[in-house]
Formats: C-alpha cells, sequence, structure tokens
C-alpha cells in the first residue's frame, strides 16, 4: 500500500509572525509525537520587509491530530476572539509619530516618480571611466565634453569641477590604449 501521503489532509494549525516561532511550534508538536508541515517560511524570510503580518509562516497539522496540537501549543496559540497584545505595533502606526522620521528635516526628500537628469559633466565622468575600456564611450565623454563646453566653470561655480580634468585624462588613457592596440596587436 505504501506509505501515509503526508501533503494529504492537511489543515492550517496557525500562523506566525516569523518563521522561528513556526518552527519552535513544529519542533514542540514533532516532541510530542505530532507530525507538523511549515509553509510560507521562505516567502516570509526573503519577503520579511514586508512587514510580519503579510508573509508570516503557517503551521500545517493533519486534521485527526488538530485537537492535540491545539492542546500542545495552547500556551502559544491565541484562543478565539482574543486579540494579539504584544508589545510591539507590527502596523507601521507608531512607526510614522516617531521622532526619527521627521518630514520637517533638512534632507527628507519625498519619492518622486520623476526622473532626474543627470548632469553632463557628471554623465562625462562616467562614461570616460568605462570608456577607458570601451572606445565608444571615451568617443561619447569626449563629445559630452565639447558639446557642453565642461572646461568652463558652470553656472554658480568658481572654478572648474574636479570631474572635468580626471575625465580628460581617463579618455587620453583610453584613446593611447586603443590607439596601441590598433597599431601593435593588429
Amino acid at each position: 500500500m505504501g506509505e501515509y501521503d503526508f501533503t494529504n489532509n492537511l489543515t492550517t494549525l496557525s500562523r506566525f509572525r516569523t518563521p522561528t516561532e513556526a518552527a519552535l511550534a513544529k519542533n514542540q508538536l514533532e516532541v510530542e509525537g505530532i507530525e507538523a508541515h511549515l509553509e510560507g517560511t521562505h516567502t516570509a524570510t526573503s519577503l520579511g520587509h514586508l512587514g510580519p503580518d503579510l508573509v508570516g509562516a503557517s503551521l500545517l497539522v493533519r486534521q485527526g491530530d488538530l485537537r492535540r496540537a491545539r492542546e500542545i501549543l495552547a500556551h502559544l496559540l491565541p484562543t478565539e476572539g482574543e486579540e494579539d497584545t504584544d508589545d510591539e505595533d507590527w502596523s507601521g502606526e507608531d512607526w510614522a509619530d516617531d521622532d526619527y522620521y521627521d518630514e520637517d528635516d533638512d534632507d527628507y526628500e519625498p519619492y518622486s516618480e520623476e526622473p532626474v537628469e543627470t548632469p553632463p559633466l557628471t554623465r562625462a565622468w562616467r562614461a570616460s571611466v568605462i570608456g577607458t575600456f570601451f572606445l565608444p564611450t571615451t568617443i561619447y565623454s569626449i563629445w559630452l565634453i565639447v558639446q557642453h563646453q565642461l572646461w568652463r566653470p558652470q553656472p554658480g561655480e568658481t572654478s572648474v569641477n574636479w570631474r572635468f580634468p580626471a575625465a580628460m585624462l581617463l579618455n587620453l588613457v583610453g584613446v593611447v590604449f586603443f590607439c596601441f592596440l590598433w597599431v601593435f596587436v593588429r
């Protein structure tokens, strides 16, 4: 006849906030001789930042063991009508009132869907770093520098930003490297 298929005829005994709590309850049941199965532990571990109310772990037992399992875990499981009275508020309402979260802080910036354009000098610098090993981005970096006249101080600056000479030096290294490859490696 084969072994009893444990995955059939299962019912949820309880849902726990964390996989650790569920594993402790499962171990306690197995010590008492009741086979148990955990469900949702991987989701709770990988998506735990969403909050335990959304991704908690479930403890499953056979329907025939349900009453005995509830008796064994009576001290861990809330009774019907009893509300969970943990000291921690998992709803996040207290977090919004916390002194640490202050919208009046100078560095508070709400999320915006609008893309922020990167300044041309920053783009030229990044392209020159990548362009040291890839010629088209070196050419793009040089084009940005010429197109936006980045050798001049930008509005609001008294001197040229350090990225301009660094980008030019990296572009020079990239061009020399690719010329060397073209002349000697062909």
